[in-house]
């Protein structure tokens, strides 16, 4: 937030344009859901068919859960992790940069928040399976 608020001030009040900034930004918007998705699955705040789910019985909705993160959640988390961490190797290795002359350096910082992200949405759909599998599904 701090880095927006700089950013418009100073393109506002002191005609200077920042690609520095304004690359943060996205850079902490890109950090903030991709490490936040493990926060909210465990939370349960991901987005859902809400209309499908009302209407079943909580035994059934667990079986659906498992279902989802056994065949659907746990296989993607996987397939991105593998080529996510190649991704950020690649630009680690080739010491990747900002397109921009006056951006910002270590593109592979922002791209390791892809596996670490789905790393992290990984490790609670094992843990949401977990919990569902000591309530008898």
């Amino acid at each position: 937030m701090i880095t927006i608020i700089i950013d418009v001030f100073g393109r506002r009040f002191i005609n200077t344009n920042s690609i520095i900034l304004q690359e943060l930004e996205w850079h902490f918007h890109g950090a903030l859901f991709l490490l936040s998705l493990g926060f909210t699955y465990m939370k349960d705040a991901h987005v859902r068919v809400d209309v499908l789910r009302e209407n079943l019985n909580p035994h059934t909705n667990r079986i659906i859960e498992v279902i989802g993160c056994l065949f659907f959640l746990l296989p993607y988390c996987c397939v991105v992790i593998y080529f996510g961490v190649d991704f950020t190797l690649k630009s680690y290795l080739t010491g990747e940069i900002s397109a921009a002359a006056e951006g910002l350096r270590y593109r592979f910082i922002i791209k390791s928040c892809l596996p670490i992200g789905f790393l992290l949405l990984g490790i609670s759909g094992v843990a949401i399976l977990l919990k569902r599998e000591n309530k008898d599904v």
